[in-house]
């Protein structure tokens, strides 16, 4: 049987043609709505390195074909990691098999007259420092209707800095000392005004200049640990205590002869939730004056968020959306799923039916099209608003896949 094709094309070039109107029909389907608020979201985690090596165009066609995504977002700012993340070595990267993050790097050209005395600190490798790579993939993403955002991770400002000349914005444990939970992560403490103007600034200058749709956040303001470990007792948090009527230093001595010693605890927990809501509601309050419409998403990145000074029904009044960071197809067992969907239940429940929660998916490591796909139903059949994908460096193309698929089986996007 022939193939009928237009009038002086040959057949291959009917077939090539046919496959890239195909493609793009893929690019446009959009997707349905699956809670209140507006279609369902996707969105994709790009990191500088991932444009550089492969493309911004070639990952979007990726990204927009093979999973349906609706919404990108870069990395600004990077804790220092291994990726990909699990070891092993990209999966469809052309450049290199692995990269080892710079610790707290900006991504994008900052204005340093917008900042006080903590300026961002830019990639020390110039192939990654001469280039705005948020101007990149905003620029990209906008031809193509896409949402587009930028997430900051972890970490203010990197740790030979937070020990030098900012260690007196440093938070600081119960016996004086600068909080070193971990390795490499020393967080500036979230009731320093100098550590609040900065995060306004550099969140303010990404919606001035670059007009994003939405900022996320994962910055860790108070450290995991308790009063024993990651608590932050500094002076500044001495001031902040004061003038909410919390006598931190008596809360202080009885921690200190028992971690967990109430009503110290509870009263001392209850500070660093206030604390944590306060920090985002004056980045709040900044840039919904910049523009009304801006979206500020935290990233719940904790399993067990009390330890890091977080409750989401505090911090809700001044956000605009949350995302849920569990990664549990990343494992590839599915005996794991059901705790997912307890999670996902149980941030729906604490924000209310109308907040816009978006879930996590792990595309990555040792997932599975077929978890992948059951993750993105979980999340619709808990009333979420969207999935995010974490994260494309290390997602092979059948993962990818995997995500369009569960959207096809959620009944959000035609098959």
């Amino acid at each position: 049987m022939n193939t009928p094709s237009a009038p002086g094309v040959s057949r291959r070039e009917f077939v090539k043609l046919a496959g890239t109107v195909a493609a793009a029909s893929l690019l446009r389907a959009p997707l349905r709505a699956a809670a209140e608020g507006g279609p369902f979201e996707v969105s994709a985690s790009l990191y500088a390195w991932d444009l550089h090596d492969e493309g911004v165009e070639q990952i979007l066609d990726n990204l927009q074909g093979m999973a349906a995504v609706n919404s990108v977002y870069l990395i600004g700012v990077m804790h220092p990691e291994r990726r990909p993340l699990g070891g092993g070595s990209f999966p469809h990267n052309p450049v290199r098999k692995t990269w080892t993050a710079e610790d707290a790097r900006c991504y994008w050209h900052p204005d340093p007259k917008r900042y006080g005395r903590i300026k961002p600190r830019l990639s020390d490798n110039a192939w990654l420092n001469e280039t705005d790579w948020v101007r990149t993939l905003v620029d990209a993403a906008r031809k193509r209707g896409l949402r587009v955002g930028v997430e900051n991770s972890h970490a203010l400002v990197d740790k030979q800095r937070a020990e030098g000349e900012f260690a007196d914005l440093a938070g600081r444990n119960i016996h004086g000392e600068i909080t070193h939970v971990r390795s490499w992560l020393r967080p500036l403490c979230p009731n320093h005004p100098e550590v609040v103007e900065y995060a306004i600034n550099e969140f303010s200058e990404l919606v001035e200049t670059y007009g994003v749709d939405y900022l996320m956040s994962a910055v860790v303001s108070f450290d995991e640990g308790g009063a024993a470990e990651g608590g932050c007792f500094c002076s500044a948090c001495q001031r902040a205590a004061k003038e909410a009527g919390f006598d931190l230093p008596k809360a202080q001595k009885a921690l200190l002869a028992d971690p967990n010693s109430q009503p110290a605890l509870a009263d001392w927990q209850n500070f660093r939730f206030q604390s944590t809501a306060r920090y985002y509601g004056a980045i709040h309050r900044r840039l919904h004056a910049l523009k009304p419409f801006i979206d500020l998403r935290y990233s719940q990145h904790m399993s067990d968020p009390v330890q890091w000074g977080v409750k989401l029904s505090v911090m809700r009044p001044n956000l605009d959306s949350v995302r849920i960071q569990e990664y549990s197809e990343q494992t590839g067992d599915p005996s794991l799923m059901p705790g997912k969907r307890r999670t996902f239940a149980a941030a729906r429940s604490e924000l209310g039916p109308g907040f816009p929660i978006h879930g996590a998916l792990g595309v990555r490591m040792k997932a599975t099209p077929e978890l992948i796909s059951e993750g993105v139903q979980i999340a619709v059949q808990c009333g979420l608003n969207g999935v995010t994908l974490g994260h494309y460096d290390g997602a092979s193309f059948p993962m990818l896949r995997g995500v369009r698929e569960g959207l096809v089986k959620a009944g959000l996007l035609a098959g």
